[in-house]
């Protein structure tokens, strides 16, 4: 299978920033025999909207937006994966479709509903920024009892265009974060080497510790590819700090 999603590098703490994005993929696949709308598998309903040569999917009660990639599996099927790497969908050569979740690790059958509107990022305020900072922290405080401060640089919410993916990825970083930290060899270690969170621009996303601050980047230029999901931050955290993500 192509290499489709997260390329990481082995870099240790205060090393070099290590790849959150997506690598390189067919941009010729199509799929067009997948289609966009509402799918239900037992009790999880998710929509599944065109992006380009992507898709995106968001599941029914749950505020995150993931990029899934395609690319071909073995004996014709098909798979989409998500940008950490994980296969997310598969279908099979005659149609079926099956998901991957994290509390259905085996799969689950999927059968499409109803249609669907792709989903857009809202507009987020200066205020919304400082709230979801101070929450995220409160979160994470009560979650993982990590203490840490999060903020967002200025030129990533000066610009209201620019703010609403920067609000994005603050709430995918805390959410990798905690998926990251449920290992409690991973909390005690990230613990001790990082006491906050800063979300900046970059001309890709990637993420990095400098002075205890783990920054965590984005490309406002390039829309949903621009930064990381929650599941990619994580793993690029199991990556730096060299203990497997959950």
């Amino acid at each position: 299978m192509r290499a489709v999603a997260l390329l990481f590098g082995a870099f240790l703490v205060c090393a070099a920033p290590v790849p959150a994005e997506a690598g390189v993929f067919d941009a010729a696949l199509r799929f067009s025999d997948i289609k966009a709308g509402t799918y239900q598998a037992g009790d999880t309903r998710f929509s599944l909207d065109r992006y380009q040569n992507a898709f995106l999917m968001r599941v029914a009660g749950q505020p995150e937006i993931f990029v899934l990639y395609a690319d071909y599996g073995s004996m014709g099927a098909r798979v989409l994966q998500f940008d950490s790497g994980a296969i997310a969908i598969q279908v099979t050569g005659w149609g079926g479709m099956t998901i991957y979740t994290d509390d259905h690790p085996e799969g689950l059958p999927t059968a499409r509903v109803g249609d669907s509107t792709a989903p857009v990022l809202p507009a987020i305020s200066l205020p919304q920024i400082q709230s979801a900072t101070d929450d995220e922290a409160a979160r994470l405080s009560y979650n993982r009892g990590l203490k840490l401060a999060i903020q967002a640089d200025q030129n990533a919410v000066s610009d209201g265009n620019v703010r609403a993916l920067a609000f994005d990825t603050l709430e995918n970083a805390a959410r990798g974060v905690d998926r990251f930290t449920g290992n409690p060899a991973a909390r005690n270690s990230f613990s001790q080497r990082v006491t906050g969170i800063r979300i900046s621009v970059a001309d890709r996303p990637y993420i990095k510790i400098a002075d205890r601050v783990l920054i965590v980047t984005f490309n406002p230029r390039t829309g949903f590819f621009g930064r990381a999901s929650s599941k990619a931050i994580s793993t690029a955290l199991g990556k730096l700090f060299g203990i497997p993500s959950n």
